[in-house]
């Protein structure tokens, strides 16, 4: 009895484990992105079409730990690329970060800038 107490236990945090490994994976380009290029200067975007504003994050207080500071932030430019992709942009120009100790954070705007 106890022998199939502790099998159900091992079972129940077993599952429960490999079930919280998804919660850990980074935010990935759809498959449906296409090209989006990402500027840190104006000089490159002054003659593109603005199309909106954008905030691209990866991270929560729960995975940071468990998360590379490298893979928080491909996440979160990967969030930017699929939201101007939705919109019709091809670029991108980061204004700045938001420095959060959980997560990454970026702030954009979306262009349609002239191949």
């Amino acid at each position: 009895m106890i022998l199939n107490n502790l099998k159900a236990i091992f079972i129940f945090f077993t599952c429960l484990t490999l079930s919280a490994c998804s919660l850990f994976d980074i935010q990935q380009l759809d498959d449906k992105t296409k090209v989006v290029k990402i500027y840190d200067a104006f000089e490159h975007i002054n003659q593109c079409q603005f199309i909106n504003e954008l905030i691209g994050s990866e991270g929560t207080w729960y995975s940071y730990l468990f998360v590379s500071n490298k893979d928080l932030t491909l996440g979160s430019i990967n969030d930017l690329k699929n939201q101007a992709n939705a919109m019709g942009a091809n670029a991108i120009h980061i204004q700045y970060s938001l420095d959060f100790n959980t997560s990454v954070t970026f702030f954009a705007q979306a262009y349609d800038c002239a191949q």
